[in-house]
């Protein structure tokens, strides 16, 4: 809401500013955006954890990185990346050296630097035939990100090409695990191995039915994750 500017420039703002609400016993807006007197964060944060003792650096806050500004802005602070469905391993792995290389420059110790859990987003559909899963998300979701692309707004007005929904969800498929078990898992450990990134979120409904997600995710635990241990 608050234009191109706050569009261009305001982020690095807001996220320090919430990274101190959820960090810190107190918080004020000093900047040029947010600007407000001190005030008490009730209730904290990690009043809101359960488990082991919560982290003194607070919850875990992971940045949609999207560029090398981006990519830096989270190395600087030492936050993990999560990097989006449309990138390739070769692109992810570029930008987890670029992180490192920044973090470095900003004066992170090595361990942290080296122990910084990325995310990578990402479409799974598993089944027996190898173009079965492809199949059912190419007839199932061009109809839902058309909706969504068809919405879509600029800040500013500007125009702008949407992608094809049906090439999208092509090159998704060509890029995550979608297919057979084996499948799926060797592209998860290529994508670990080149990137270092452990961690997934995975798109899990594209099938658009709430019985095929429930078995999706049945047969990513039963036939996928055993391959990968």
């Amino acid at each position: 809401g608050g234009g191109l500017d706050a569009y261009e420039n305001g982020f690095p703002e807001a996220l320090d500013l919430v990274l101190d609400w959820l960090r810190e016993p107190r918080v004020a807006g000093r900047g040029e955006r947010f600007g407000f007197r001190e005030v008490a964060v009730v209730p904290r944060a990690d009043e809101l954890l359960e488990g082991p003792e919560p982290d003194a650096s607070g919850p875990e806050t992971i940045v949609a990185c999207t560029s090398p500004r981006t990519v830096r802005l989270a190395a600087a602070r030492a936050l993990p990346m999560l990097l989006g469905m449309h990138c390739g391993d070769e692109e992810k792995a570029e930008m987890v050296a670029l992180w490192r290389t920044a973090a470095r420059e900003a004066g992170h110790p090595p361990e942290v630097v080296e122990g910084a859990a990325h995310v990578s987003a990402g479409v799974a559909q598993i089944a027996d035939g190898a173009g079965d899963a492809t199949e059912l998300l190419v007839k199932t979701m061009p109809g839902w990100l058309r909706q969504g692309l068809d919405a879509h707004v600029t800040v500013d007005g500007r125009h702008r090409v949407m992608r094809d929904p049906v090439a999208y969800t092509e090159l998704l498929c060509g890029l995550h695990p979608v297919g057979t078990p084996r499948l799926a898992a060797d592209r998860l450990a290529a994508t670990a191995e080149r990137t270092g990134i452990t961690r997934f979120a995975l798109l899990v409904e594209g099938s658009g039915d709430l019985a095929a997600t429930e078995e999706n995710v049945r047969r990513l635990g039963a036939d996928v994750l055993p391959l990968l241990t």
